[in-house]
């Protein structure tokens, strides 16, 4: 049973990829609502670890698109840079994590496409594979998104770290 925000939208995306025939409004659609689903998943992730929960409201409305995906482009960098290191216990973390940010980063771009560059045709294949990526986002991000590594990186979308 899908019952969060972000269930609901990847499941909406979905459904909205699979409407036969396909048009290219809902081909748009689908890629701008599975954007949105994981975009909601990592804020939900992140607000729901907020201890005072009259705040959360407010807090989740502090993210912003540009700076999630600034976050999840150092992620990437941070993760490629240590898999050249030996293999350690949290490899499996990096793989997982690095499927999270690169979805996000590719979901926001394909998401500006869909919204705002209408000369560039839609089709279904895109929309689907848009899709199968958010969903194999949200698989990744539950198995670990209460590692260490991943809760830096939700704190990374909303605060700069210093270096």
């Amino acid at each position: 049973m899908v019952t969060t925000l972000p269930e609901q939208l990847l499941a909406q995306a979905e459904h909205q990829v699979q409407v036969w025939p396909a048009t290219e409004a809902s081909l748009r659609r689908a890629v701008s609502t599975a954007y949105y689903a994981l975009f909601h998943l990592l804020i939900r992730s992140a607000v729901f670890a907020w201890a005072h929960a009259e705040q959360r409201a407010q807090l989740a409305r502090m993210f912003d698109h540009r700076r999630m995906k600034e976050a999840s482009v150092i992620i990437l960098k941070q993760i490629k840079m240590k898999n050249s290191e030996p293999a350690t216990l949290d490899e499996v973390v990096r793989m997982r994590l690095w499927i999270v940010a690169e979805a996000f980063v590719e979901l926001q771009e394909l998401r500006h496409r869909a919204d705002y560059d209408l000369a560039a045709p839609f089709d279904q294949l895109t929309a689907a594979a848009s899709v199968a990526l958010a969903g194999e986002a949200f698989k990744a991000w539950v198995e670990i998104k209460d590692e260490p590594l991943s809760q830096r990186y939700l704190y990374s979308l909303l605060f700069k770290e210093r270096s």
